[in-house]
């Protein structure tokens, strides 16, 4: 056996993507070095400049023997990129290797691709100890994964801070403890994050991840996208596994990541709805009942003295919009602040309610889905938070945004999808309270004064016009003696018939009185 066959035959081809330093990096070239047959200094120098020669470099930025050598030995600060990459090309041609060790580089140096960045984990985030509520929702998901031994797959919606990842872990456990996995798999795949540099993940690197996970040799894990997609199924095939894909930017990120084999159930959280994948079941979570409010902050900050008020608990959960993150940061502000009454921490919200100011990690959470929204649902959002009423419909929203109602009403549909507003019934939508709060603070840091003054004439100016022609069309008899309303540049709802125009004044009635106020 000549000694490049034998060298092969003890040395495995390194995997460069578990180097975490430049000299566990240089330890796996001269791995490599060896993996190739051990060949000189000399010969890697002739076969880098043969190539670099071929692709038109001049004779004074070839490589030397000695910086070649240089790049194997430890203890250095900084490698030479493109001559790092020259070695692994000479020592081992292939395109996808060549990728990984050019993607370990930049890791290494701080350049890489930060979707490329994803940390895979073969377990579950602990379990909250002190979940309360869902009695419903668990049941309905339970009821989905009953399917036999078919894949299984439920996808769990909400705005931000309602607790989709809370739920998908607190039921990932139960199922552990029912029926253990083979496998278990989570990622979190940041499809919102505030930090631009934390872009949502990109689905090569976390079947990379888990592909890893799950045994496969680095060498043998394949470069291409649908290849990784096909080998995550086949690996994962007649076995049991729980895959976790929680805070889902998309359903084209989703896609290449689900597990499409039997006895597989995988578990989905996002703020988008992602039906176009067609889940067994999709759950849109809501906020807390106020009962399983008050039972969470009686879990989460126990023994805390009640004060004058007796019914401080139930305007605590109020405030809070029965939001479960609003919940969780109000009671670790109760536990860290020892001495108060529960009467006392109600009135500090109550202080900061008519102050229309939020707490910084509810503002935080609101930040991350507002961000990742294109700038006209961005100014829809902030504008329709100064409607004064409950709901309103796409007309009152154009008047406010000063578009056309088509595209006010695309924006309010995409912006319900986002979970940012809510339906309110037909062609109506409505802010939860502090979502609300949040989009009118954004308009009053975003807009100028000016220009919220303008968007709230708009409004004003449609509401009487409309209002006028409802009325002259219900009491045409007494038109004359009312004063003529100018028609307004936005568009309202065809109030020409008496029926249309009683049902209108009907639904707008509680508008009209905000509005006048």
């Amino acid at each position: 056996m000549t000694a490049s066959r034998s060298a092969q035959a003890f040395v495995v081809l390194p995997d460069p993507g578990r180097a975490g330093t430049l000299d566990e990096l240089a330890d796996g070239l001269r791995q490599l070095k060896v993996w190739a047959g051990s060949p000189s200094y000399d010969t890697i120098k002739d076969r880098i400049n043969d190539a670099w020669r071929a692709t038109g470099r001049p004779g004074g930025e070839l490589a030397r023997k000695a910086t070649v050598a240089d790049c194997f030995k430890a203890g250095r600060r900084r490698l030479n990129t493109d001559l790092v990459i020259a070695v692994v090309r000479a020592l081992h041609p292939d395109v996808g290797y060549v990728t990984q060790w050019r993607q370990a580089l930049r890791v290494i140096g701080g350049e890489a691709q930060a979707s490329a960045q994803v940390r895979v984990q073969d377990t579950l985030p602990p379990d909250l100890a002190g979940f309360a509520g869902r009695d419903a929702e668990l049941g309905r998901l339970r009821d989905a994964l009953q399917l036999g031994e078919a894949t299984v797959m439920v996808a769990i919606a909400g705005m931000a801070g309602v607790g989709k990842t809370r739920l998908a872990v607190h039921l990932g456990h139960l199922l552990i403890r029912e029926q253990p996995f083979d496998h278990v798999l989570f990622v979190n795949l940041r499809g919102f994050h505030l930090d631009p540099a934390q872009p949502p993940a990109d689905p090569g690197a976390v079947l990379d991840g888990f592909l890893r996970l799950l045994g496969v040799p680095a060498q043998e894990i394949p470069f291409d996208l649908a290849a990784r997609t096909a080998a995550f199924r086949a690996r994962l095939a007649g076995r049991r596994t729980l895959v976790v894909l929680d805070n889902a930017a998309s359903a084209d990120q989703l896609r290449p990541l689900l597990a499409d084999t039997p006895g597989c159930i995988v578990l989905v959280t996002s703020r988008r709805s992602v039906a176009e994948l067609h889940p067994a079941v999709q759950l849109t979570v809501d906020v807390f009942s106020a009962a399983d409010a008050e039972q969470f902050l009686t879990r989460s900050a126990p023994d805390i003295p009640v004060g004058p008020d007796s019914g401080a608990m139930a305007r605590i959960a109020r405030r809070c919009g029965y939001l479960p993150l609003a919940l969780g940061l109000l009671a670790g502000h109760i536990r860290s602040t020892p001495g108060w009454t529960l009467t006392d921490h109600a009135d500090r919200l109550d202080e900061r309610h008519r102050d229309h100011r939020l707490d910084t990690g509810v503002r935080l959470a609101f930040d991350r889905s507002y961000q990742h929204l294109p700038p006209h649902q961005q100014r829809v959002l902030r504008l329709a938070a100064l409607h004064p009423g409950q709901d309103l419909d796409p007309y009152a929203a154009a008047a406010l945004a000063a578009t056309d109602v088509a595209t006010a009403r695309s924006a309010l549909d995409d912006l319900g999808r986002h979970h940012l507003v809510q339906r309110a019934g037909p062609g109506r939508y409505t802010f939860h309270d502090l979502i609300g709060v949040y989009a009118a603070d954004r308009a009053r840091d975003e807009d100028p004064p000016r220009a919220l003054r303008a968007a709230q004439t708009r409004m004003a100016d449609h509401y009487l016009a409309a209002a006028a022609a409802a009325v002259d069309t219900l009491y045409p008899a007494e038109a004359g003696q009312r004063p003529r309303v100018p028609r307004p540049g936005t568009p309202f709802p065809e109030v020409g018939e008496a029926d249309a125009a009683r049902a209108w004044l009907d639904a707008e009635r509680a508008n009209l009185v905000a509005v006048a106020v």
